[in-house]
């Protein structure tokens, strides 16, 4: 419980200087759901290195023309950027099954 709690915080410090910079991330992640109607793309996600951990989470979306084609299952690469937490992702594509 001890070790857990030491990597939470270590989490939340990080996170802490990353608030009201510019930064982008890579990672990849399965689409859970695509919300046209609020520019969103659901995503389960890998770590966001010094952001965030792995988990299911909706991104808004640059480019509506990003989501154009995409199906719930579909593995992704994408990039999000921003100064959290007012990132969006800014791309995206289907990596081959």
């Amino acid at each position: 419980e001890v070790a857990r709690l030491g990597q939470d915080l270590d989490l939340a410090r990080r996170q802490q200087f990353a608030v009201g910079s510019q930064r982008s991330w890579q990672a990849r992640g399965v689409v859970r759901a695509v919300l046209p109607e609020l520019n969103v793309v659901v995503l389960t996600h890998e770590d966001l290195a010094g952001y965030m951990g792995s988990m299911t989470m909706g991104f808004r979306v640059h480019d509506p023309k990003l989501y154009e084609g995409l199906d719930i299952g579909d593995t992704v690469r994408f990039t999000l950027t921003g100064a959290p937490p007012n990132v969006e992702i800014t791309a995206l594509a289907k990596e081959a099954p």
